[in-house]
């Protein structure tokens, strides 16, 4: 008997599925390499990735072994800014169709407010104080991949309320009388620009954790990309770029990054340049050089993407490098650069 009635079915997320690798990891794993195991539903507080992200391989293939492994402390991925850390936990995360949670760890984020708070919200029967979790409690509760970005960042506090928390115990919320267990799938991923050893050059506002907070993560060293990987990374942004000035910006970028670590990046550079030209460097000159339009001189587009990051004493470094690159191409019109590497058409 039909009486009408709609009824709407509950989605169940804890729901598996098998892909071939290759299918959700394309530029990792050839067809039939390996099969993975994905949520068939996506979660709510799922969030897509950038379509144009390409990860690196073995670094890829290390997180991916330990999701799928049981009882493993957290994931720390150090590096220099711009080298993709929080991109490749998105990135994984969106492919898996794992719940994404991000908090931004600074030194004013407190223990608290990784909880959560009340929000007033107004009902039938009036205003009413209503229970809002934080993410990490959401995170907590609901499991998925939660990212502490800029753990290096956290202050006393936060690093002693971590210290459980990284552990997997009984979270006890206080201010809403609760008591959280760790989801089973929870999977907690921790970014920095140091381990937490302080006295950075570079990344001033990096701390030194304690001992016991620092032990809690596993640790693995994310690097730029491979002028390769790089160069693949513009094809797919910028299509209609000539190839050839695709390859000088990659160039330029691997120039600077000589510069600053060394061509073995390992920091063993005599007086290296302070300022880091990233991946999401040279993505930026890419799209200012779109939005500035084929008038535009060259040069200010690369200057409104790195000129913010050169402290005023290596200026003549950076020019001469530049220079060194690109001669007098940097300083022409779009217009006339594209016209530059454009390969000439036979007759």
């Amino acid at each position: 008997m039909n009486n009408n009635t709609n009824t709407v079915a509950k989605i169940d997320y804890s729901v598996m599925e098998q892909v071939c690798g290759s299918v959700l990891f394309p530029d990792v794993y050839q067809p039939g390499e390996i099969t993975l195991k994905r949520k068939l539903h996506r979660h709510p507080d799922c969030q897509l990735s950038n379509p144009d992200y390409i990860p690196e391989e073995t670094t890829l293939r290390r997180i991916l072994a330990w999701f799928y492994f049981p009882s493993m402390k957290p994931f720390g991925l150090k590096g220099e800014s711009g080298t993709g850390k929080t991109e490749l936990a998105l990135y994984l995360a969106d492919k898996l169709n794992i719940p994404f949670y991000k908090v931004k760890v600074t030194k004013a984020l407190m223990p608290e407010d990784l909880e959560g708070g009340k929000d007033l919200v107004a009902t039938d029967k009036g205003v009413i104080s209503k229970i809002s979790l934080g993410l990490a409690a959401k995170a907590y509760r609901n499991g998925g991949i939660l990212v502490f970005d800029e753990i290096d960042k956290c202050n006393d506090a936060l690093s002693a309320a971590l210290h459980e928390f990284l552990d997997s115990k009984t979270w006890p919320i206080e201010q809403f009388s609760l008591m959280l267990n760790k989801h089973p799938d929870l999977k907690i991923i921790c970014t920095g620009n140091s381990f937490g050893e302080g006295g950075h050059e570079r990344y001033h506002t990096s701390v030194r954790m304690d001992q016991a907070l620092r032990s809690r993560i596993g640790w693995r060293v994310t690097n730029f990309p491979t002028q390769e990987r790089e160069l693949a990374i513009m094809d797919r942004k910028f299509p209609k770029f000539p190839h050839a000035m695709k390859v000088d910006m990659v160039r330029l970028a691997n120039a600077f990054r000589d510069a600053l670590l060394g061509p073995d990046r390992d920091g063993k550079v005599d007086n290296p340049i302070n300022a880091v030209f990233s991946t999401r460097t040279i993505v930026d000159w890419g799209k200012s050089t779109m939005c500035f339009g084929k008038k535009a001189i060259w040069r200010e587009a690369l200057d409104f993407s790195f000129q913010g990051s050169i402290d005023p004493e290596y200026v003549g470094m950076t020019d001469d490098i530049i220079q060194r690159i690109f001669g007098n191409i940097i300083d022409l019109t779009v217009e006339e650069v594209v016209q530059k590497y454009s390969p000439v058409k036979k007759s």
